[in-house]
């Protein structure tokens, strides 16, 4: 497969040169050495008698020792490829102190979300008080939604213009230079100008699908209308969140992503109608015009001619049946997209159309056939009809999703088991909602009332497939939660299993040879996996997220020590107590079986009961950062610590009052409030808020007016295990909380908590640890469920 080989090393080459920065002169000189080298040894191999026995490989497999020229000659482009940031690219203005008047056209449809709207200008001109100065590149601006804009329109926007931001999490910054786009304006005043910019060829494919749009949510109710808009045209932004999480956890969201795994499964789908109406060639040929006729209609963008090729690319592998055309395919259209544009490597779109394409194309036919072979062997009759039913409802979503797991794994931080059941149940409706769905819509652009009829007969398709969905996703533990994973694992992965897929031959042999030898270990050894499997599934079940965001108060006596964990899978810790073996019990049974460490640890109080636990668990559940506030000398155990993270490295950031910590998903901790004492911390998820006054130092309360500048909670701690000059009546009328929580230990040697604290809160609901143990608060960011150890 020499396609196969140099397209591998070239798209090496360029991840090479994303790690290791060299000139571009000095990558084409790495690839003329090798290349001079290569000459010399095949000229040593010919001319020289004594030499050619020990040459010979180079006659024999001469193109696999030219492949470094082809891995340098990868990075030399790649290189070649970065921008010149000069004063000449709009770039060069970022972050400057004050406004830019920025002259440009719409280079896409505006991309319209709930609260704003994001436009993608290619720039013409800057005027940064002293006229407009040319300039090229492209930004993307944020404007206020509800306002009305066209693909091609000119405007001038006023703002500042920043580079995308990037965090611990998430790379805006990357994401957008896959698209070309350096400079970022979050906030723009807008003025419309004459004249267009566009292509008039995309001018009336985007007004014709913006028609089509606006005919689907005519023709449909919500959430029908907006799963038809995603699945038809890409535009999956009408869903509510809650829709889309569901999607994402029953591992389904490629039915409203247009991707390559949704177009070669859908187009295999396509390929097997249309090979019964008419033959297998011309069924292959209707089914790729489709998929380019459906690319072109929702835009034609890179995303999806992306999908596309490589839905045509899988299509044609399985209508050949021969794998090594379908690699050489695959490769060199990988190739060509890399040399378009290189960062497409690293977009995780490009990464599961690629290997869910990969997966088609080495699987698909070997998984059909022993599918077929089992259905034959249990039943007598004739099962060719069942058989392809399976086949292409099942088979080709297995094969796709086994190359894939480890992509979405990785980037998505989870793995949906339901997904294995769910897709078999919604995908063979697919076609009906494309088809019939899509048939509606146009249909409404010449007679409106045709469209509805036929609307009428696709809502039960669309409607079967949310609600299929919403179904799943209630099942519990569908999903497991895994927080980071390193890539080094996914890169095993798939060593491993490219490893055995083109060595299953000689794999197989072997095992024949020695199956009566190793029958009586086999079965020894898979009895021990299996029970092993077993123990360890129940165990990473136990501790896997559910796609809750939780708020965990642990029993650790009159001290505080609170556990959150995100749907995304990230742990952080506040606090301690004094305990070590109690909360290094908490920990191991709520952390992640295959995660030992916390995302980061927040010291809210150095006083010495607060913390005294930590020094010896941090050891075993080691910090990767820490938000510190509080004074450093206040306790033995606050000296201890602050030893450890210097001796260790980990890095360590000093609270401020109004300090945010991103936690992903929307969810965030602010500092409220930071002294000697410590510091009161306020977690926010959606419309769910949990305050946490941990470390009040002198005037703290009044700085924050009792409670009036934060505003309604739905979950309060108090403060110093009920205290009662720690926590005054006031501040409970003020925050008005659900539910209030006392960390405290039973029979507490202080007499807390004080009584007056607790009579201020007849009429609230009130959780203790000594009389409930551990707490723990779940939410979606909507509804909030509360579960105890002990008690209701």
């Amino acid at each position: 497969m020499p396609l196969t080989w140099i397209s591998l090393f070239f798209l090496a080459g360029i991840v090479l040169a994303s790690f290791l920065s060299l000139p571009i002169w000095a990558w084409i000189l790495l690839s003329s050495f090798f290349f001079l080298l290569f000459l010399l040894l095949r000229f040593l191999a010919a001319r020289s008698s004594s030499l050619a026995p020990r040459l010979s490989f180079l006659v024999i497999y001469p193109l696999y020792f030219a492949l470094p020229i082809f891995l340098f000659l990868g990075s030399a482009y790649y290189q070649s490829r970065q921008p010149n940031i000069n004063a000449d690219h709009i770039a060069f203005f970022n972050d400057r102190n004050y406004e830019l008047l920025i002259t440009g056209s719409l280079t896409e449809p505006p991309d319209y979300r709930d609260n704003y709207t994001n436009l993608k200008l290619q720039t013409e001109a800057v005027d940064t008080g002293d006229g407009d100065l040319p300039v090229s590149g492209f930004i993307l601006v944020r404007v206020d939604k509800n306002q009305v804009y066209e693909y091609g329109q000119r405007l001038r926007v006023r703002g500042q213009l920043k580079t995308p931001p990037e965090n611990e999490e998430f790379s805006y910054r990357d994401y957008l230079a896959r698209d070309g786009i350096h400079s970022y304006m979050s906030t723009a005043e807008v003025t419309e100008l004459p004249g267009n910019g566009g292509n008039i060829f995309y001018q009336q494919v985007y007004k014709l699908k913006s028609k089509l749009l606006e005919k689907t949510y005519r023709l449909y109710h919500d959430p029908e209308a907006s799963l038809l808009a995603g699945i038809l045209f890409g535009v999956d932004t009408g869903l509510p969140r809650k829709l889309q999480d569901a999607f994402k956890n029953t591992g389904t969201a490629h039915i409203i992503a247009i991707s390559g795994f949704n177009i070669a499964i859908i187009a295999g789908i396509f390929f097997s109608i249309f090979k019964n109406l008419t033959n297998e060639r011309l069924g292959a040929i209707i089914a790729v015009i489709g998929i380019f006729m459906y690319a072109f209609l929702v835009g034609g963008d890179a995303a999806v001619m992306r999908a596309a090729f490589m839905g045509s690319v899988a299509l044609l592998a399985r209508q050949l049946g021969r794998r090594n055309m379908g690699m050489n395919a695959l490769m060199t259209v990988a190739l060509v997209m890399a040399l378009i544009n290189p960062l497409v490597l690293w977009d995780v779109g490009f990464q599961l159309s690629f290997f869910a394409t990969l997966g088609l194309i080495l699987y698909a036919e070997p998984f059909s056939n022993f599918t077929a072979n089992l259905i034959a062997k249990i039943s007598k009759h004739d099962t060719s009809t069942f058989a392809r039913i399976i086949n292409e409802n099942v088979i080709l979503t297995l094969a796709a999703q086994l190359t894939t797991i480890p992509i979405m794994a990785y980037h998505f931080k989870r793995i949906s088991l339901i997904s294995f059941i769910a897709n078999p149940f919604i995908l063979p409706v697919q076609p009906a909602v494309m088809i019939v769905g899509g048939l509606a819509v146009f249909s409404s652009l010449i007679i409106q009332p045709l469209g509805q009829l036929i609307a009428w007969i696709a809502w039960p398709f669309a409607a079967y497939t949310i609600r299929i969905v919403e179904f799943f996703d209630r099942v519990p533990n569908g999903t497991i939660f895994l927080g980071d994973s390193s890539i080094w694992l996914v890169a095993s992965f798939y060593i491993a299993l490219l490893f055995v897929t083109f060595n299953w031959s000689d794999i197989k042999d072997r095992l024949q040879s020695l199956a009566g030898s190793l029958r009586a270990v086999a079965l020894t050894a898979a009895l021990t996996f299996m029970f092993v499997c077993m123990v360890v599934l129940w165990r990473s079940a136990s501790t896997a997220g559910d796609g809750q965001f939780h708020v965990t108060f642990l029993e650790v006596g009159s001290a505080d020590a609170v556990l959150i964990q995100t749907p995304e899978g990230r742990n952080i810790l506040v606090n301690g107590g004094a305990s070590t073996s109690e909360l290094s019990d908490e920990l191991g049974r709520r952390l992640p079986f295959f995660s030992r460490k916390l995302d980061w640890l927040i010291i809210a109080s150095t006083q010495e009961e607060q913390l005294s636990a930590l020094p010896r668990v941090i050891e075993r559940y080691p910090p990767d950062q820490v938000l510190w506030s509080g004074n450093v000398q206040a306790s033995f155990s606050a000296r201890l610590l602050d030893e450890y993270f210097a001796e260790q490295g980990i890095p360590v950031s000093r609270a401020e009052a109004g300090q945010r910590l991103e936690l992903g998903g929307g969810a965030f901790i602010e500092v409220q409030a930071a002294g000697p004492r410590g510091s009161v911390l306020l977690i926010e998820y959606d419309n769910f808020r949990t305050l946490l006054p941990i470390g009040l130092s002198e005037g703290t309360l009044e700085s924050l007016e009792f409670g009036n500048s934060i505003g309604k909670v739905d979950v309060l701690l108090l403060a110093d295990a009920g205290y009662a000059p720690s926590n005054p009546p006031d501040i409970f009328e003020n925050l008005n909380p659900q539910l209030v929580v006392l960390d405290v230990a039973a029979g507490d040697p202080n007499g807390m908590p004080s009584q007056e604290v607790l009579d201020s809160l007849d009429g609230y609901s009130l959780l203790r640890t000594d009389r409930n143990g551990w707490i723990d608060v779940s939410t979606d960011g909507i509804e909030m469920r509360v579960t105890v150890e002990r008690g209701e």
